[in-house]
């Protein structure tokens, strides 16, 4: 009996594409990356031939929607395998699934979610040295990981509004579709064993934790107030707006 399909919906810097890989690790999950990512077709040749799309087909794959889903579905049924992947909210509106997705007892949901100020410190730094992902074997001479960031209120809150939307999309997806279908994941449990056991096992999969592996790493490992030149005033406006929670412990 076929597994149901699972979704990872999340945020920008959230580690989605390291716990793709993990999951893709696995012996009986087929995982895969952002398939409606607005720029390109992010699927292997072998998905693309399925679905009869180039890497430069978005128009087209997003004219299909579900239908994407379905053929990929039924391919990784018909080799014994727990089909899914991972994408950002705002692809998932945009190609209009979200809410389908969101309501559907047929779809396991995991929510990935990062503290806020650590995705939006991550955010602008992504942004003002244009890496985005690093792998064990990527040569990381001269890529300009450490740069700290300044600190905006503006660009800070205009980050934590999709954060605040991805919580209640939980909501939505419990009251739709069942708790049941539903798995709330943090930035911090992506390399915990014992969580990745839990989601597994309600993915369905029979694998072992101890044994997923993935190449991606963490770009950034100082304490997170070193990434921030201004920190003092991001922490005076965490504290003037009640947020002050969001670092404590960091």
């Amino acid at each position: 009996m076929a597994h149901k399909p699972f979704l990872i919906i999340t945020l920008p810097r959230s580690g989605s594409y390291h716990l793709r890989a993990l999951l893709d690790s696995a012996p009986d999950i087929s995982a895969f990356g952002e398939i409606f990512k607005g720029s390109e077709v992010e699927l292997p040749r072998s998905q693309l031939t399925v679905l009869g799309l180039n890497p430069s087909d978005v128009v087209a794959r997003d004219a299909m929607g579900m239908q994407v889903l379905t053929k990929l579905c039924a391919q990784a049924d018909d080799r014994g395998l727990i089909f899914g992947f991972k994408d950002f909210r705002f692809n998932l509106n945009r190609v209009g699934i979200l809410e389908q997705i969101l309501a559907s007892d047929q779809w396991r949901k995991v929510f990935l979610f990062r503290n806020p100020v650590e995705r939006y410190v991550s955010l602008k730094r992504a942004d003002l040295t244009g890496v985005f992902v690093v792998t064990k074997d990527m040569k990381t001479d001269g890529l300009d990981l450490k740069r700290p960031i300044r600190f905006d209120p503006e660009d800070f809150e205009k980050a934590v509004a999709p954060h605040r939307r991805l919580k209640n999309d939980v909501r939505k997806a419990k009251e739709r579709s069942g708790s049941e279908n539903v798995f709330v994941m943090d930035y911090d449990d992506v390399n915990d064993p014992g969580r990745l056991k839990k989601l597994l096992r309600f993915l369905g999969s029979t694998a072992d934790a101890a044994t997923l592996t993935s190449t991606h790493v963490k770009q950034f490992a100082e304490p997170l107030a070193a990434g921030v030149e201004n920190w003092d005033e991001l922490v005076a406006y965490l504290d003037s707006t009640d947020q002050s929670a969001l670092i404590e412990g960091r």
